[in-house]
């Protein structure tokens, strides 16, 4: 969702702004419930910061997009697709050991 909620502003659709924001549901998430039920886990750091890197890369490419840069700012969907491949691995690596360890309880 996140890689195609960037493409679309990035191809003329609308500024989710708060989606995009530090008040957005993905980084309430972190802290209502990441950081208080799987604040152990070893991914979470990771996550987090990936989660905080895609943010920072969507909004260098929203200004790109604004200032007239548009084709600059296409170019850079490769960023966001790494990073959100890097989340998606990192957050199936939780899911599975999660998965796991509820199979032995």
């Amino acid at each position: 969702m996140f890689k195609s909620k960037v493409r679309s502003v990035l191809y003329g659709g609308a500024l989710d702004s708060v989606f995009f924001s530090d008040a957005g549901p993905i980084s309430n998430w972190f802290v209502q419930v990441g950081k208080v039920k799987y604040g152990n886990e070893p991914e979470l750091y990771s996550l987090q910061k990936t989660h905080n890197d895609l943010l920072s890369s969507a909004n260098q490419l929203f200004g790109l997009y604004r200032n007239g840069s548009i084709d600059q700012a296409h170019a850079g969907m490769k960023d966001i697709e790494k990073l959100s491949d890097r989340f998606q691995e990192l957050l199936s690596q939780v899911e599975k050991r999660l998965a796991l360890r509820a199979d032995i309880v």
